[in-house]
C-alpha cells in the first residue's frame, strides 16, 4: 500500500507539474497517449485538467482507506 501511495503521489505532482507534455502518462507507461498528450499540448489543456484531477482524485482514495 505504501508504494502504491508513492507512486500516486509523484504521478500527482508530475501531472500537475508537467502533465500538458504528456509527462504523467509517459509516468504510468503510456507512451503512444504521452506523445498524442504531448503534440496537443495536454488536448489543449482539457486533457491535462481532466488527468491531474484523476490523479488527486487517486490519490484521496487512497488517503481515506489508509486510515
Amino acid at each position: 500500500m505504501k508504494n502504491e501511495w508513492r507512486y500516486t503521489l509523484v504521478g500527482t505532482i508530475i501531472s500537475w507539474s508537467f502533465g500538458y507534455f504528456g509527462a504523467d502518462r509517459f509516468y504510468k507507461g503510456e507512451t503512444g497517449l504521452g506523445v498524442l498528450k504531448l503534440l496537443t499540448v495536454g488536448g489543449v489543456g482539457v486533457w491535462w485538467i481532466i488527468d491531474a484531477l484523476m490523479w488527486t482524485k487517486e490519490l484521496g482514495e487512497l488517503e481515506r482507506n489508509a486510515k
